[in-house]
């Protein structure tokens, strides 16, 4: 069972070939189903036409072993340019009208012809004379009409399209484009801001540490992934990735077979498939910086300071942070603003005037010192 790596659209694939089957042509002139391997028609004795392209049989064989093998390293056949006539790739003269075959033109390969199948196909009804005949036979077995293939029913109509649907659809887009204008004429109205002018009435201050220490923690990460001084826990396996070659703990999955039209009258029986990688998933204990305490202070002085912890071996200071409140008094008002800029919050003496910029909900979205 071979295999071969093909790109598709979706990415890299591999392709695998499951065996090989006979396909058919039907001929222009008197309508004969015939097998692929014939050139000529079975019926008329009309050779198969360049333009005409290989079918699949209404009953499929899989061909495999030594006969596959020997398919398989068929090139595709070749035309003459002459009398038209199919002849084998390694032909050098027409078998028909003994012409050159250096003018002649090679059979394309290539084309998916369609999905393989091996189930049961019904019976088929001649044309001429309504007996069932067994899919796999070319003439009615009652009056000997060759037995053509049934055209697929034409597609239906599709309905027209109702005008009640577009007025819908009008609607529709006019009702989303009122939302939206009343949604940025809503969202203009909270974010217009108006100037105050405003006196520091007091600043205050509030520092933040972390206290950390090293202590077991429990995690999970794939095996290969687990950091040196690591204590396992337990694993399990999951599935890891998609791979487009065999893995040793791998599950394949295979879309349906389907026919590659060789250029022979045969086809190739491939399968376009994919490896679902496993991989070991495991919990782990290890020794990591954890967050065990957090440290405050606060003050209503200019001069901000944070906590000093008396460290032990095995503990650290993990992140720092620091917020300062200022409040304001503009036209008997209160204003709160907060912000974690050190320079700012030191300029807010007492008594000072700035320039407020409060949003519509009365809230202090920007301040700056009064030149």
């Amino acid at each position: 069972m071979n295999k071969v790596i093909k790109k598709t659209g979706v990415g890299i694939v591999a392709r695998k070939s499951l065996g090989y089957t006979q396909l058919e042509w039907t001929c222009p002139r008197c309508g004969t189903r015939n097998p692929g391997a014939e050139k000529v028609c079975l019926s008329c004795g009309g050779p198969q036409p360049e333009d005409v392209k290989f079918e699949q049989p209404l009953e499929q064989e899989l061909i495999s072993g030594e006969e596959a093998q020997q398919i398989a390293a068929r090139k595709p056949d070749i035309h003459c340019g002459f009398c038209g006539t199919r002849n084998p790739a390694e032909a050098e003269t027409c078998r028909q009208c003994g012409a050159d075959l250096k003018e002649g033109v090679q059979r394309k390969a290539g084309e998916v012809v369609g999905a393989f199948s091996t189930a049961a196909v019904e019976d088929v009804a001649c044309p001429a004379c309504g007996s069932p005949n067994p899919a796999a036979a070319r003439y009615c077995r009652t009056c000997g009409s060759p037995l053509t293939k049934t055209p697929p029913p034409a597609p239906a109509a599709a309905a027209p399209k109702t005008r009640s649907r577009s007025a819908m659809l009008v609607i529709a887009a006019v009702l989303i484009v009122a939302i939206l204008g009343c949604l940025l004429v809503i969202g203009g109205v909270f974010n217009r801001t108006s100037e105050v002018v405003g006196t520091v009435e007091s600043a205050g201050w509030q520092t933040r540490l972390v206290l950390e220490a090293l202590q077991p923690v429990e995690r999970a990460d794939w095996r290969e992934n687990l950091p040196g001084g690591a204590q396992v826990l337990g694993c399990e396996y999951r599935f890891a990735f998609t791979s487009d070659e065999p893995q040793p703990v791998a599950t394949e999955v295979c879309g349906t077979p389907y026919t590659v039209d060789q250029g022979t009258g045969f086809g190739e029986v491939v399968q376009d498939c994919v490896y679902q990688v496993y991989a070991e998933y495991c919990r782990y204990s290890i020794l990591d910086w954890t967050e065990v305490d957090t440290l405050t202070l606060s003050g209503s002085d200019s001069n901000p300071v944070f906590p000093q912890p008396q460290l032990s071996s095995d503990q650290r200071i993990g992140s720092r942070q620091a917020v300062y409140q200022i409040v304001f008094r503009a036209d008997g008002e209160t204003y709160t603003y907060e912000t974690s800029d050190e320079s700012l919050f030191r300029q807010a003496q007492p008594g000072s005037r700035w320039i407020l910029d409060v949003n519509s909900r009365g809230r202090v979205v920007r301040v700056q010192p009064s030149r």
